[in-house]
């Protein structure tokens, strides 16, 4: 249905421009044509939006929607019946659309229960973002996040098992090129390859042969130079990024999602499991120093937050947002990180206010360019030109 919002500051394209005073006019759930009132017709539904900030649906790159966010996740999802789980996922799920967020990229589920969300949403089963699912996280037997994992070893079972996923309605293929901080206690370490660069290799061509992009947990610096070197899209947290592996990503066009402010609650929240804490403690420093170090390289840098890991709840978006703006104190380009920039890692037309891309976007009472906290402020939602949420 066609409809016009007048009255409305818009955050406008791909730098967040700010215009007072404009209209939208949404068609066919895309925005069709941004400009003066004086210039859209006049004989479509109006409605004015009385000075509200318009800002682009907010992406979140880096979820677990079946995780709760509590101090320890793992342990309650192993307490926790198949029916539970299920339940979880979907009610995390539906706590993002009033909080602004159109879009989330779910990075690993276990039985692949993401999948089976993102479908419910896709067939309008139950409200939710839009959720691009990896199911199931290709792993080394025994490596990083066992739990949800499709283990595999040697490029042969790296082929059948991006095949697995892809037959399953994978969205995105998520691997484990390292060891993680959190998840388990004993038998991995962040600065441990996993994932060989063959296996790798042979992913991404599998991946990309079928239009999917795929996304690496990639902490130390052999594990992330095999992704880099196989062809990812994604470096998801890169702790340990140096010079020479962001000019490699620069001139392979791959992306950056830190995922800042997870390992800081993993470092400095009370109650968190002590093999996690360590871990967090040792590497969250370079994690910042990294980041202030190639905010301003040539890379995409996107917006991830790790929802539901510890401590991280469903949303924290906004939280991830003030962690990037402290370090580098550039609200503009830290909000892009979350909009444009997440629109073009997914390689969709979303996250911005510009003709031709899908009407997802909020209202919220004051400009979040003058403090990211405004984000919170949220007054209505809409997602592909239809309000899924109005205060």
């Amino acid at each position: 249905m066609d409809q016009i919002i007048t009255d409305v500051n818009l955050l406008y394209g791909e730098e967040l421009i700010e215009k007072s005073g404009d209209a939208v006019w949404v068609k066919n759930g895309v925005i069709h044509k941004v400009g003066p009132k004086s210039e859209l017709p006049t004989d479509l539904p109006t409605t004015s939006a009385s000075g509200l900030y318009m800002v682009p649906g907010l992406i979140d790159l880096h979820v677990h929607l079946m995780w709760d966010g509590s101090l320890n996740p793992v342990e309650t999802q192993e307490k926790e019946s198949y029916e539970q789980m299920i339940i979880r996922a979907v009610s995390n799920c539906q706590k993002y659309l009033r909080h602004g967020i159109t879009t989330v990229r779910d990075v690993g589920s276990v039985n692949d229960i993401s999948l089976q969300v993102a479908q419910s949403v896709n067939r309008e089963i139950i409200e939710g973002p839009n959720i691009i699912a990896s199911g199931k996280t290709l792993t080394m037997t025994g490596g990083h996040d066992p739990f949800w994992a499709r283990f595999l070893d040697g490029p042969t079972e790296a082929l059948k098992a991006t095949r697995e996923q892809i037959y399953k309605g994978a969205q995105v293929i998520k691997v484990s090129a390292t060891g993680g901080v959190y998840g388990r206690a004993e038998g991995e370490s962040v600065l441990n390859a996993e994932l060989t660069y063959e296996e790798l290799k042979v992913i991404c061509e599998v991946a990309h042969d079928f239009g999917l992009k795929v996304a690496s947990h990639a902490i130390g610096r052999d594990g992330i130079l095999n992704s880099i070197r196989a062809g990812v899209d994604t470096i998801e947290h890169g702790h340990f990024l140096d010079e020479e592996l962001i000019h490699m990503m620069e001139d392979s066009n791959i992306a950056w999602v830190p995922t800042l402010y997870t390992y800081q609650q993993n470092a400095y929240a009370n109650g968190i499991p002590d093999y996690a804490q360590e871990k967090a403690k040792e590497i969250v420093r370079i994690h910042e120093d990294a980041f202030r170090n190639y905010f301003n390289n040539d890379i995409l840098i996107g917006c991830g937050t790790d929802a539901g890991a510890p401590c991280v709840e469903h949303p924290s978006i906004v939280e991830e947002l003030i962690m990037m703006q402290k370090i580098v104190s550039e609200n503009s380009e830290v909000l892009k990180t979350a909009t444009s920039n997440a629109g073009k890692i997914l390689g969709k037309m979303i996250g911005q206010i510009k003709e031709d891309y899908e009407a997802d976007f909020m209202l919220v009472k004051e400009n979040p360019l003058d403090n990211l906290n405004n984000l919170k402020k949220v007054e209505q939602v809409y997602k592909k030109g239809e309000l899924v949420f109005k205060l």
